[in-house]
């Protein structure tokens, strides 16, 4: 039964990020961003655990996921950052950061969701977003066609880190498979798809726009899932943390 559950996510996850960068490609420029930040991995991620688990188990995640996100974030400050030298040397250093970031804030952790949103995430998120705006910046954003290569990679790699989300949730516990719901999955198949359209000179804006309203949506999502899973599920829970998450953008 779990093998099957597990086989289901990767499928189900890869398709709902292949049919989330559909709509991205379709949408103004103005709206690519949010589109492509919208919580696809993180919402897969708790429902899944919520799935293989109990709605309850997602209460437990919820709590680390703001402050995991600063890890995320810091990925995509040392992609840009470090974006001037060889490629391959750019994803190990970044994915290193990321790694190693993990670690110290699961040593580290967060007692309460509030605490993760206003003592961890906010604070340090806002700083990464400061030093991505003085890098320097292309004035217009080109969007790139996206084409089947492109959502064949997106699909392949978040399916299969909500694959692992699942694993280590019903393994070693919600704590991890909170932690790598936040795994910068879309972040990096974005940079790179832009990396071989554009250069990689393309590479800080790209960064800057996956910030506003990205951020706002998933702690939204989280704290509307930790509150709302446990009172009415599974499904009527990812469909309340939707709502609240598409609300947030409009106002923004």
């Amino acid at each position: 039964m779990f093998i099957t559950q597990t086989i289901i996510s990767f499928v189900v996850g890869g398709l709902a990020i292949a049919i989330q960068t559909l709509i991205a490609e379709r949408v103004s420029l103005k709206w690519r961003g949010p589109i492509l930040t919208i919580p696809s991995t993180l919402a897969l991620g708790l429902f899944f655990i919520g799935l293989t688990k109990t709605p309850n188990d997602v209460v437990e995640a919820t709590i680390i996921i703001p402050a995991m996100m600063v890890a995320a974030y810091f990925f995509v400050l040392l992609f840009a950052a470090l974006v001037k030298f060889n490629l391959t040397i750019n994803l190990i250093g970044s994915y290193f950061a990321w790694f190693v970031t993990i670690l110290i804030l699961y040593t580290f952790p967060p007692q309460t969701f509030i605490s993760s949103v206003f003592v961890y995430c906010i604070p340090f998120v806002f700083i990464i977003y400061l030093i991505i705006r003085k890098l320097p910046q292309k004035t217009k954003l080109i969007p790139v066609p996206i084409n089947k290569k492109h959502v064949i990679i997106r699909s392949v790699i978040s399916g299969s880190i909500i694959a692992l989300v699942v694993i280590l949730s019903k393994t070693i516990g919600n704590i991890w498979g909170g932690i790598f719901s936040t795994f910068p999955a879309v972040f990096s198949s974005t940079f790179l798809i832009y990396y071989f359209a554009h250069g990689k000179n393309i590479i800080p804006s790209v960064a800057k726009s996956l910030f506003f309203p990205g951020i706002i949506g998933f702690i939204i999502y989280t704290w509307m899932a930790g509150l709302t899973f446990p009172i009415y599920g599974i499904w009527l829970g990812t469909l309340f943390s939707y709502l609240a998450t598409f609300l947030s953008y409009g106002l923004y």
